[in-house]
C-alpha cells in the first residue's frame, strides 16, 4: 500500500525512505508506530497531539491504510 507522508524539515528522520513525492511503500496493517521506526522519527515527535492521518489525531497504535496522508502538526507558526 502507498501512504503520502509530510514531514516537515525540522524533524530528523530518515526521509530517503519516501520517493520524490513524498510516498512510502508499506504493508498493509502497518501501524503509525511502525511507521515512525521506518523512518526514524524521534518519537517525542510522534506524539499523538502532533501527528495527523488523514487531517485528524490519531494514536501511535492505528493502522494505516492505502492512500492514508501522515502529516504533523506545526506547534508554532507565525507570521
Amino acid at each position: 500500500m502507498r501512504v503520502r507522508v509530510y514531514l516537515p524539515p525540522y524533524i530528523k528522520s530518515d526521509h530517503s525512505k519516501l520517493d520524490q513525492d513524498g510516498y512510502i511503500e508499506l504493508e498493509e496493517g502497518t501501524t503509525l508506530k511502525e511507521l515512525f521506526k521506518i523512518l526514524k522519527v524521534p518519537l517525542p515527535f510522534g506524539m499523538v497531539h502532533l501527528c495527523r492521518v488523514n487531517y485528524e489525531k490519531a494514536s501511535l497504535d492505528r493502522e494505516l491504510k492505502d492512500g492514508d496522508i501522515v502529516s504533523f502538526f506545526a506547534m508554532i507558526s507565525g507570521g
